[in-house]
């Protein structure tokens, strides 16, 4: 085994956040931060994975986020898609695909779900755009 089929996952949970990481040892390092920034008390069902990861199922209350990281191959398209639950209402979007998330973020990918949609956050105008409308 090389180290670039090692997988490392760390899991914290805390009252206000919950943090997940994941990375292999290639390319550079990218972070993806998804928030509830739905309104007080609406609880969020994330659910994200790729091919190879699967971040596994996350309960975030109003103001929480999962975020994990991975090291970026140039030599493959890397996606990651998420479904996600609330108020009887669900969704699928795609979080991160490398060919069209390095013009907008390198490091920090960072979204957010509120009841106007899912937001991205473009971190070479350091402005949020809206991706996607909610069902």
């Amino acid at each position: 085994m090389n180290a670039l089929n090692i997988f490392v996952v760390l899991v914290i949970m805390t009252t206000s956040h919950v943090y997940c990481r994941e990375g292999h040892m290639s390319g550079k390092k990218i972070s993806v931060r998804v928030e509830n920034d739905l309104q007080v008390d609406t609880v969020l069902v994330l659910h994200c994975r790729s091919s190879n990861n699967d971040i596994g199922e996350k309960t975030l209350h109003s103001g929480q986020f999962v975020e994990w990281s991975f090291n970026a191959n140039p030599s493959i398209i890397t996606l990651y898609s998420c479904d996600i639950k609330w108020n009887n209402k669900q969704q699928n979007f795609t979080v991160y695909e490398s060919t069209k998330d390095e013009a907008t973020c390198t490091s920090k990918c960072y979204r957010g779900i509120s009841a106007q949609g899912i937001y991205f956050l473009n971190e070479f105008k350091n402005t949020w755009e809206k991706r996607y409308s909610l069902n």
